[in-house]
């Protein structure tokens, strides 16, 4: 964190080795608090802000401080980790072997997990992300294009999720746990509600300049320090199925909708600009979980990719949700992700739909 800071106090589970911690990064121990006092930090002390710093419970941490009457734009979930300099690592990996890839991915944790790199003829750098909405998509394709030069790509895949268009991830309150990750990439926190520059000062300058090391780089798990085990849908998953579905039944967001069909255009119009085939698609998904999602909000999908693709032409559509014959609740982990099962699965059938279209000089 950054000392020059004014605190109002630091909460933390344990006090005794947080005093090491702030020694270390020359911070006053008279901050310190323990986490039972954390509803008189919030009720008697004034603040700008409200960092939640713990990396595996920050959002339990938000719903407490919520229930302690701190408003919603008041909560930030920053989780200053490894993590937060994946994205930027998978950037340096794909630069430096830029002219290996005749195709990129984009897309949310749908096709951050339901991708498998080892499926397709043509080598492909899959640089989705969890809750990565349009508006960072976008901007890591016309990064990886900006490189430019010795890079040939043929094709972009670019993933959809069916409520993509109402869905801005820099506007999910508290606090969305990524914006770290896109400042250290893109320095870039698009429609956030903490400003650049407060945002920049919660950590020491010396911060940014840490890069994390590429060695041993996985192209089927660029994101994430240990692989992804095969997992199948368990019996909480199946209950959560309807409630996970119907969860965007009553969103609706005109002005998000309304910068999501500018980003996208803009986006196939980026690939029509640099010969690049675009192929938007939808993951599939479980049946249970495509029952029940909004019929309305998925009929307003359908036309938006539609007249995208009208006004595109080179541009293709693959809906996902009609493979019923090709994937089985066996695919995935749970209702609406594939298992690394799924993701050979899914991949096998896009690559031979690619490799059609190159037969076909389509």
């Amino acid at each position: 964190m950054n000392p020059e800071l004014k605190y109002c106090a630091i909460a933390v589970d344990e006090v005794e080795p947080a005093k090491k911690i702030l020694e270390r990064v020359g911070l006053p121990q008279t901050l310190l608090k323990p986490l039972y006092e954390l509803k008189d930090c919030v009720r008697d002390m004034y603040y700008d802000y409200v960092l939640c710093v713990e990396d595996d419970e920050a959002r339990n941490f938000s719903n407490v401080l919520r229930e302690y009457a701190v408003p919603k734009n008041k909560i930030v979930e920053l989780n200053p980790t490894y993590d937060s300099f994946l994205i930027e690592r998978s950037f340096r990996y794909f630069k430096e072997h830029a002219a290996e890839f005749e195709m990129f991915a984009t897309g949310m944790s749908y096709i951050e997990r339901g991708l498998d790199v080892t499926q397709f003829r043509r080598k492909l750098f899959n640089f989705a992300r969890v809750s990565q909405d349009l508006y960072y998509n976008f901007l890591t394709a016309k990064t990886v294009i900006s490189y430019g030069g010795h890079i040939r790509f043929r094709y972009a895949l670019i993933g959809l999720a069916p409520y993509s268009f109402h869905y801005d991830g820099s506007k999910v309150t508290p606090g969305s746990f990524l914006m770290l990750h896109y400042l250290i990439a893109f320095n870039d926190l698009h429609n956030f509600f903490v400003p650049m520059e407060s945002y920049r000062n919660f950590l020491r300058e010396d911060y940014f300049e840490f890069q994390a090391p590429l060695d041993n780089f996985d192209l089927n798990n660029p994101h994430y320090a240990k692989p992804q085990k095969l997992r199948f849908i368990n019996k909480i998953s199946r209950l959560n199925t309807r409630k996970r579905a119907e969860e965007w039944a009553e969103k609706n967001y005109p002005e998000t909708r309304d910068e999501n069909i500018k980003i996208l255009d803009d986006y196939l119009a980026l690939c029509e600009d640099n010969a690049i085939r675009p192929i938007m698609f939808l993951p599939p998904m479980t049946e249970g979980y495509t029952n029940y999602f909004n019929k309305k909000m998925l009929d307003e999908f359908y036309c938006l990719v539609e007249q995208a693709c009208k006004k595109h032409s080179t541009a293709i559509f693959i809906d996902g949700w009609e493979l019923k014959d090709l994937m089985n609740d066996s695919d995935f982990y749970d209702c609406d992700h594939m298992n690394n099962q799924g993701a050979a699965k899914f991949s096998a059938f896009l690559n031979d739909f690619i490799e059609l279209l190159e037969e076909q000089g389509v």
